[in-house]
């Protein structure tokens, strides 16, 4: 074994141990940087696992009402149990080193890291973060430049103001005008028919009444009975440029200020039976990109099917009402 520079051969085994693990210590933390980056996981012997996990973009309130969080990628740490042999084949394919000082490190990093969280209460491990100890327990404090390179998609990205409010529900008031218009309409319908059956007598036998075709816009889906919710809301909606109509609702997944980061995600939702699309819209001067599921004639429609899938029980999901016709490449009227 090559002794370390500021070591003799009168230094004990413990403690030329612990200097060759402290000698090669960054040379580890470069290792396991390329490994979490490489393989989304790095596992190390007498610690445990760092994984790599992607949160979406989630809601919050702020002053200026609610906003919009960017998504990130966190490092999450897991004590527990590494063998050996993972540890000897991580440094094997991350350092320069050979398969004797790979086992040979693989035996020492464990003692040194138990005696590090002993004596000072942490390790460092230059470049990707520091593991601590506290009350038993330990945790992981990533380190900032490691951050910044996990992130550089979103680094950009900063909290988006939403300009949504709750539909307001309808009041007697305004559905007395409505009301009395139905009610003339019927009274003037009921004389003219009165007027005409006086004019032309029926004949004896009975008049065949035919009910008129219900028409359907071609881009809009017919009507269903409500207790076929599910199934109106898996239907895809038609190929063509309209997304949305002007009153129609959306359930929105998130929001974007890159555009390139939005058809990123939308490759990762799959939802069987309904379609979901980039929907940009406009706001203070800035371009927005929404990810955005199904379209829905009401907003009770739309939290129903929300609350049938998987999206149920994320909070941060809400849903929008157009304002105007949206098609395929933006809003009609931007």
């Amino acid at each position: 074994m090559k002794l370390q520079p500021g070591t003799d051969s009168t230094s004990s085994p413990a403690a030329s141990s612990g200097q060759s693990a402290e000698h090669y210590l960054p040379l580890l933390s470069g290792g396991m940087r390329a490994e979490l980056i490489g393989k989304r996981s790095v596992k190390v012997c007498g610690l445990g696992s760092f994984i790599l996990r992607h949160y979406p973009a989630r809601r919050r309130s702020g002053k200026g009402g609610m906003e919009y969080l960017p998504p990130g990628n966190r490092v999450v740490f897991e004590a527990g149990t590494v063998s050996r042999q993972v540890f000897t084949e991580l440094m094997l394919s991350r350092l320069p080193i050979d398969r004797a000082e790979a086992g040979r490190l693989s035996d020492i990093f464990p003692a040194f890291f138990r005696s590090r969280l002993h004596e000072n209460g942490e390790i460092v491990f230059p470049g990707f973060g520091r593991i601590v100890s506290e009350n038993g327990q330990s945790r992981f404090e990533p380190d900032t430049a490691l951050e910044d390179l996990l992130n550089s998609e979103y680094r950009n990205m900063g909290p988006i103001a939403l300009s949504y409010s709750e539909p307001e529900k309808p009041s007697w008031k305004r559905l007395l005008f409505p009301a009395a218009a139905i009610v003339v309409l019927v009274l003037v319908t009921a004389g003219l028919l009165f007027l005409s059956g006086r004019r032309n007598p029926a004949p004896d036998t009975a008049t065949t009444l035919q009910q008129a075709p219900v028409r359907h816009s071609p881009d809009r889906e017919p009507s269903l009975p409500d207790n076929s919710l599910t199934k109106r809301a898996g239907t895809p909606a038609p190929e063509t440029g309209v997304l949305l109509e002007k009153g129609e609702y959306t359930v929105v997944l998130a929001t974007f200020l890159s555009k390139r980061t939005a058809e990123k995600e939308l490759a990762g939702y799959t939802v069987p039976g309904t379609r979901v699309f980039i929907w940009p819209v406009t706001g203070r001067g800035k371009n927005y990109y929404r990810l955005a599921a199904g379209r829905f004639a009401g907003s009770g429609e739309a939290l129903a099917w929300k609350d049938s899938t998987d999206f149920g029980r994320f909070k941060d999901i809400y849903i929008q009402q157009a304002n105007r016709r949206v098609v395929l490449h933006g809003e009609e009227g931007l």
